[in-house]
């Protein structure tokens, strides 16, 4: 029985102090705030720790024991960060914050430097959810007026207790590296949320909202890459265009959210059955474009066929209906005369051969500069159910 409950004791004691732990329980706009704030309250709790060992151990009993009391605040103000309410909790630290380095100013003198803790409060105020702008200053200007009031309020009163100059230097740039560590904290965390943020909305302009997979933009910039090394190595590279045949009856029919469930159907099998370096994009309402690289003609027709065989088979649940379609297919592979924009156009006229050829196939160019003449149906493109 110990066994089981000295590791289920550590887990929860480690998922309290695991900002991870609790990310179901705050908000994506107060993610970044509560993330940040809850390690601070972890650092202030080490650190409290500390001082409570330090005065202890230079007999400023007072001290000590007020770091006891921030111990179990800082304990409170993580529980209470979790739970949602980050600016309660905020509000709660930074009081303790200044009323902790007014503290000691007090007792054992301005020079120890436990007022630099006051202006670290000043830039997580400007980071509060939830808060306009203009409070947002008047909190910041009120933290540096009570930090003015602390400084007046230690040259005029004396420090209770005295000590040796060497030892207030030491505690000064202690405190001096902890505020610029709290600092280098904060602009790191928030450099590398840039960061992903901006990585997040580089995704979202190349991936297609409703299937996920490649958006048109998305496509042409992997079709350049693909092009340039096609150019460099001489590895040809492949296009195929797929077109879901009379996917306007299934929205007229069946309404738009049939539809919807069809292409997300159908953007899932073609993950599926594609190789791991092929890359899929939604070209254009129902149409899907495939970029095979490394592919010549026999191996695109092999693929295509693939993909047409899987359409086929396909049977999309929505309500007490399962519903198929088809798919014509045209495809083109690389020439070292063509550029992208021909290859696309080559593998579109393929794709419109198909349809004038009775749909549910698929068709090639085999002759990229002669498009016209090489895009008819042949017996091995009417590939019979």
């Amino acid at each position: 029985m110990r066994v089981m409950i000295v590791p289920t004791i550590g887990r929860r004691v480690s998922g309290f102090f695991r900002p991870e732990a609790a990310l179901m329980s705050t908000d994506r706009e107060n993610y970044r705030f509560f993330v940040v704030t809850h390690y601070i309250y972890v650092f202030s709790l080490v650190g409290h720790s500390a001082f409570i060992a330090l005065f202890a151990t230079l007999g400023i009993r007072i001290l000590a024991l007020y770091n006891v009391a921030s111990v179990v605040l800082f304990i409170v103000c993580i529980a209470v960060n979790r739970s949602g309410r980050h600016r309660a909790a905020f509000l709660v630290g930074a009081l303790e914050v200044v009323v902790h380095s007014a503290l000691c100013a007090m007792v054992i003198g301005w020079d120890t430097g436990f007022h630099y803790f006051i202006v670290g409060v000043v830039p997580f105020t400007m980071m509060m959810p939830n808060l306009r702008s203009a409070g947002k200053i008047v909190l910041a200007f009120v933290v540096l007026c009570l930090y003015g009031v602390v400084y007046f309020a230690s040259e005029l009163v004396p420090p209770s207790y005295f000590l040796s100059h060497r030892t207030a230097i030491i505690l000064n740039y202690a405190n001096l590296m902890i505020t610029f560590g709290a600092f280098s904290f904060l602009v790191h965390y928030l450099a590398q949320a840039s960061i992903r943020a901006e990585e997040a909305v580089g995704e979202l302009s190349r991936t297609d909202f409703l299937t996920g997979v490649l958006n048109r933009r998305g496509m042409l910039t992997q079709l350049e890459t693909e092009y340039a090394t096609f150019r460099r190595t001489g590895r040809p590279f492949s296009v195929l265009i797929i077109d879901l045949d009379r996917f306007k009856r299934v929205n007229d029919r069946y309404g738009h959210a049939a539809g919807d469930a069809v292409l997300v159907a159908t953007a899932r099998l073609f993950e599926e059955t594609l190789r791991a370096r092929d890359q899929l994009c939604r070209w254009g309402g129902e149409e899907f474009l495939v970029l095979l690289p490394e592919t010549d003609l026999a191996g695109t027709r092999t693929v295509a066929g693939k993909l047409l065989e899987g359409m086929r088979g396909l049977r999309v649940p929505f309500g007490s209906m399962n519903l198929s379609i088809t798919v014509t297919i045209g495809g083109a592979c690389c020439d070292r005369r063509a550029t992208v924009d021909q290859i696309i156009v080559c593998a579109d006229r393929a794709l419109y051969a198909g349809k004038d050829c009775g749909r549910d196939r698929v068709v090639l160019c085999q002759d990229i500069n002669r498009c016209d003449a090489t895009c008819g149906c042949s017996e091995t493109d009417q590939t019979p159910k």
